[in-house]
């Protein structure tokens, strides 16, 4: 996640990092939300893309789920059970209006990894380029 945050204040970044249950990011969320219907989010260090915020706040709900699921904190959820994000790369897409450097097949190559690979009992981690 370290990588996609960048655009962040360092503060921000801090926030993001550190968070470790879900009202942390929540409250990120919302904050983002308050700074852009009053103008200054960009001042307090907030990038200005909507979509990239999202994506932070999914990777850090993301990460904290991952970790708690492995910690037994919900029930019924089976053992070997094991929940990561990742970043599939700037892809070749509609959405990247082609401009990606990545074919679909690679971009995919992350995310069948996770889905279908060996990657032991690592739970709660952001993946990029096949790994955490």
């Amino acid at each position: 996640m370290v990588s996609k945050l960048n655009k962040y204040s360092p503060e921000l970044t801090e926030r993001f990092k550190s968070a470790k249950i879900i009202p942390d990011i929540t409250e990120l969320m919302e904050e983002f939300q308050e700074k852009v219907e009053q103008g200054i989010h960009a001042k307090d260090g907030w990038p200005s893309s909507a979509y990239g915020v999202s994506k932070s706040g999914v990777t850090g709900m993301s990460r904290i789920l991952g970790k708690q699921i492995v910690q037994g904190k919900f029930k019924g959820v089976k053992d070997g059970v094991l929940l990561n994000c990742c970043c599939p790369g700037y892809v070749d897409t509609d959405m990247s209006k082609h401009n990606g450097r990545k074919t679909p097949d690679q971009g995919a190559a992350t995310p069948v990894k996770l889905a279908l690979g060996d990657i032991g009992s690592t739970s709660g981690e952001f993946w990029e380029f096949e790994e955490e």
